[in-house]
């Protein structure tokens, strides 16, 4: 089943993002074979270091559910092979889990960010538990269809998730982090965004920064300095708004940038 067909996924919260582990996995991708034979290769090989073969099956299945490797997942493989730093790297594959996650999608760029805004320091994992019965309530009919030690797991697990993006600290009940998205990120972001919306007030508005819990101010921001260093160009004047980046797309920038 294609990643993008998966909605409300509490296996893919459950599991959480492999990070270091998938950086692993897309460091030795072959693209000259299949996205299946490259996992079939990853099963046979265990090249990513799994502690067992059970933990393998589970990681093989999020990359096949969390990821159109042969699509529009394929540039986040080739920013690994770039040699970009996991550091930049993960910023990025948190975009990308969230294209096709709709559940991490919403915890963070709606529940978790509105909550930041409100002033809250402290999220619990029975805060993000209701959060969870009212979503599921809503879009399922009915708080039954999961069982509550699954949506205690699926809570842990989305906020053990926005600790390994480096959004939140702490063991159990986790506190907001001041997080900088990188720039490398970032300007990745922008290229994207930008190709998605042709528009710079879309691209600087848009949802997706709530994903590292950024608003709109702080984005335009990163872009005056960006140009002030000439890294790109930002004009604003009133509600004038217009945003030129130096490569002509993505995968431009993506085959121009390496350490």
């Amino acid at each position: 089943m294609n990643a993008a067909t998966e909605t409300l996924s509490s296996y893919l919260a459950i599991k959480g993002p492999f990070i270091e582990t998938t950086f692993r996995a897309f460091s030795d991708w072959d693209f000259s074979h299949t996205p299946k034979e490259n996992l079939e290769q990853i099963e046979a090989t265990n090249n990513v270091g799994a502690s067992s073969d059970g933990w393998l099956k589970q990681f093989i299945r999020v990359l096949r559910q969390r990821y159109d490797l042969a699509g529009v997942d394929r540039p986040l493989i080739e920013l690994v092979q770039q040699g970009w730093h996991i550091d930049d790297w993960r910023s990025v594959q948190l975009w990308h889990m969230s294209r096709h996650d709709e559940l991490l999608r919403l915890f963070l760029t709606k529940w978790l960010f509105d909550h930041r805004e409100q002033g809250i320091v402290v999220i619990s994992v029975d805060a993000v538990v209701e959060f969870l019965h009212a979503l599921i309530e809503k879009r399922l009919g009915s708080v039954d269809q999961w069982k509550e030690n699954t949506y205690r797991r699926v809570a842990s697990g989305l906020l053990k998730t926005a600790t390994e993006f480096h959004l939140m600290r702490g063991r159990v009940n986790k506190e907001f982090e001041s997080y900088r998205l990188p720039e490398r990120s970032l300007t990745y972001l922008l290229y994207v965004l930008m190709e998605r919306e042709n528009n710079t007030r879309k691209v600087i508005e848009a949802e997706d920064w709530r994903l590292f819990l950024m608003r709109t101010n702080e984005v335009e921001e990163e872009l005056l300095r960006l140009h002030q260093y000439g890294k790109l160009q930002f004009e604003r004047a009133g509600s004038f708004l217009e945003l030129t980046l130096p490569c002509k797309n993505t995968d431009e920038y993506v085959r121009s940038v390496t350490l």
